[in-house]
C-alpha cells in the first residue's frame, strides 16, 4: 500500500471518476452531476476520497453518515490496480473519516458472487448482517449486507 496515496476529491478528479464508472461494470452509473454535486463543501455528510497510483486515479471510495451509522456506498477500482492494496486503502480512509464524523459502525452491501470484495471486507472486520435477495440486476443475484464497529 506504500505507493497508493488517498486523498480527498476535486471536481479535477471528475474526467477519471467518470472512466472508472464506464470501465468498471460493477460500478455505480451516477454520472457527472452527482459528482459535481459531491465535493466536500456541498456535502458535509459525505467522504469522498480518490486513490492515486504514480499521479494517475485508480479508484474512489464515497461514504455517507445518517445519525451514527456511516455507510460505505461505494468502492471502485480500476481493473489494473486490483490487488495493490488500493480498495484496502480506499476502504480504511473512509471508514476513519466515518469514525471522525461520528459514526461508531459502517455498513455496506456486495453482491455475493464478489469474493475480492468480501474477502476484504471481512479482512477490515465487517461481518453478515443478513441479504437482500435479487438485490442486483444484470445478473440477478443478491446482496450481501456487512457491518463493521469503529
Amino acid at each position: 500500500m506504500s505507493n497508493v496515496r488517498v486523498r480527498s476529491y476535486g471536481p479535477h478528479d471528475i474526467p477519471a471518476i467518470l472512466a472508472l464508472e464506464h470501465a468498471c461494470a460493477e460500478a455505480p452509473q451516477w454520472g457527472e452531476s452527482f459528482w459535481r454535486r459531491a465535493f466536500p463543501g456541498d456535502a458535509a455528510l459525505r467522504g469522498v476520497f480518490v486513490a492515486e497510483i504514480d499521479e494517475q486515479v485508480r479508484g474512489y471510495s464515497v461514504v455517507a453518515i445518517a445519525a451514527d451509522i456511516g455507510e460505505l456506498q461505494s468502492v471502485v477500482v480500476s481493473h489494473s490496480a486490483r490487488r495493490a492494496g488500493v480498495g484496502m486503502a480506499l476502504c480504511l480512509r473512509a471508514m476513519e473519516w466515518a469514525r471522525r464524523s461520528g459514526a461508531k459502525s459502517v455498513e455496506l452491501e456486495v453482491r455475493e458472487s464478489n469474493a475480492a470484495a468480501l474477502g476484504l471486507y471481512r479482512q477490515l472486520g465487517f461481518a453478515e448482517q443478513g441479504r437482500r435477495r435479487k438485490y442486483y440486476r444484470n445478473p440477478e443475484e443478491d446482496a450481501v449486507l456487512m457491518a463493521a464497529k469503529l
